[in-house]
């Protein structure tokens, strides 16, 4: 099967799920993959084809998702599948910017410098995966933990107003921040509304969450005193 799409020199197309809005990679290298090619003329899309991603999971491709890169405009606003993620920077050799994409989303104090030591430690001991670009232990292992991250979060005065105007002139941090594990809270869904999206109050888990402790023990990473607690 031949699809067109705007991906010239590009190895990895953007496929969204059929299910959710999660973006996936998809290998135009591997076998009965469709192949990206230059649109000619008119700029027309030919149509959505249905593909299978690089971590197996079943998708939509169509010219204007464009290529599986960081500084995708349409990936932008979507959730990037972790596995297929980590498979792309490990064939490519983008590792450095695959850990700040995920430890870059909030601050060491709270949590950024250790996903950092974790990404790093996995790195170094975890075999690779014979540089093809398929999932396995080392790039899988990376995604659970990145899948684990710590989210920042603010006061509702905050999300709503922005800093300066509920703490104060030249006040740009929200003094309640804090840093949670998204995976392990309980997040409302489309059934909420214009509260979608947001971390119900009988299930905040903080970070780092349990998983991320238990591969900071496994590494030997030490624990600031505050991080100590168990999560979900």
């Amino acid at each position: 099967m031949t699809v067109e799409a705007h991906i010239p020199d590009s190895r990895f197309g953007t496929a969204v799920a059929t299910t959710g809005l999660q973006a996936h990679a998809v290998d135009f290298e591997a076998p009965r993959s469709p192949r990206p090619l230059r649109m000619a003329g008119d700029d027309r899309e030919t149509g959505a084809a249905a593909v299978f991603s690089v971590c197996g999971s079943r998708g939509q491709l169509l010219p204007r998702f464009g290529a599986f890169t960081y500084d995708s405009p349409w990936l932008a606003g979507r959730t990037r599948c972790e596995r297929c993620s980590w498979v792309v920077a490990l064939t490519r050799g983008t590792v450095e910017q695959e850990i700040e994409l995920y430890a870059g989303e909030t601050t060491a104090e709270h949590g950024g410098d250790l996903l950092r030591q974790i990404f790093t430690s996995i790195l170094a001991d975890a075999p690779p995966e014979g540089g093809q670009a398929q999932v396995g232990h080392r790039s899988d292992l990376l995604a659970h933990a990145a899948r684990h991250r710590p989210v920042l979060t603010v006061c509702e005065e905050c999300g709503d107003a922005g800093c300066a105007a509920t703490h104060g002139p030249g006040v740009d941090r929200c003094p309640h921040a804090s840093s949670v594990c998204l995976e392990c809270s309980f997040v409302a869904g489309s059934w909420a509304g214009e509260w979608e999206g947001t971390i119900a109050a009988e299930c905040e888990v903080p970070s780092p969450c349990s998983t991320l402790v238990a591969l900071a023990h496994h590494y030997g990473i030490p624990l600031p005193v505050s991080e100590g607690r168990d999560g979900g």
